[in-house]
């Protein structure tokens, strides 16, 4: 009996360009010498900040692993920056439409 193995499927980032494995550059800033938390802690940063960075966009840790590879961080994670190399913000915080209300609220003004 042949039984085929699920695969996850790999997130490529939208349009032309992709970013590089998080494999890849761990395998990078090994060979030049630091693991990922030697080089959290010499930043001064918590020692999983650069774990972080390899999944979610921080354009000032991304500049310090681009600096320890020998890349730009646009280089490196191309889907976080614009065509000028301007890293890409994506809006946070509450919405701007007047009737926002937050779902869990502990004010009893705001209480139903």
């Amino acid at each position: 009996m042949i039984t085929q193995k699920s695969r996850k499927k790999t997130r490529v980032a939208p349009g032309p360009a992709s970013d590089m494995h998080p494999a890849d550059i761990k395998c990078a800033l090994e060979k030049a010498g630091w693991s990922l938390r030697q080089l959290a802690i010499k930043n001064n940063l918590c020692p999983t900040s650069i774990a972080v960075t390899l999944k979610r966009r921080w354009p000032r840790v991304e500049r310090i692993v681009a600096d320890t590879i020998g890349l730009q961080p646009w280089d490196i994670w191309p889907s976080r920056y614009d065509e000028n190399n301007n890293p890409i913000k994506f809006p946070v915080g509450k919405p701007s439409h007047k009737n926002y209300r937050a779902k869990h609220s502990t004010k009893d003004s705001e209480k139903r």
